[in-house]
């Protein structure tokens, strides 16, 4: 996606970066499409709307304290091992 959205970041002079954080796993199962549609939109519109400045990407592994939702009293992450929620800002 970074790679996507810099030829016209670089146009309209703006910076773009990437910053993944080392808890991460190197690996993950999940829906591959439709996670890079999202982030694509997301940092597309960045770029489309920015007019000067930077855009900056960072991903991390999300604690679950901090998915609680008041909005969604019926989501009730869950702490595993095998398992990890993707926070993308």
């Amino acid at each position: 996606v970074i790679n996507l959205v810099k030829p016209i970041a670089f146009v309209k002079k703006l910076s773009v970066s990437l910053s993944l954080s080392p808890d991460l796993p190197e690996y993950a199962v999940g829906d591959e499409k439709r996670l890079m549609q999202i982030l694509l939109n997301v940092a597309g519109n960045s770029v489309k709307f920015s007019k000067e400045g930077s855009i900056y990407v960072i991903a991390s592994v999300a604690k679950v304290e901090s998915l609680k939702d008041a909005w969604l009293p019926d989501f009730h992450p869950v702490s595993s091992d095998r398992h990890f929620y993707l926070q993308v800002q």
